[in-house]
């Protein structure tokens, strides 16, 4: 019996280890968005925040500045801390659905040919 409850405590155990990943995770497929929306809303109805636009642009103009480095050590030590600053980044905007233009797929019109 108690070797039961011990299996038992696993399971839950790695059902709130996954839930966990896909409430934190990227780039998510259609079922896991769902599994995603039942805990938390996505704020659809609202625009992206200026803020986040210019931290962007704030990452994007300091790695440009990070490649231009000659020395290597040092590009290493600016490249890795722009990696850091886009970590952040994605934490900070994966609860906004920001639709690309690669889902927004114009389905073909097909003309009959006789």
């Amino acid at each position: 019996m108690p070797f039961l409850i011990v299996i038992l405590l696993i399971h839950c155990l790695v059902i709130c280890f996954i839930l966990a990943a896909i409430i934190n995770g990227h780039n998510l497929n259609r079922f896991e968005e769902k599994i995603r929306g039942v805990f938390i809303k996505p704020k659809v109805g609202e625009g992206v925040p200026d803020a986040l636009y210019d931290e962007a642009y704030e990452i994007v103009m300091d790695l440009g500045k990070a490649l231009e480095i000659d020395n290597d050590t040092t590009k290493h030590d600016a490249v890795q801390m722009a990696l850091k600053r886009v970590e952040g980044f994605r934490d900070d905007s994966k609860d906004y659905q920001i639709k690309s233009k690669e889902h927004e797929q114009e389905k073909g019109k097909l003309k009959v040919v006789k």
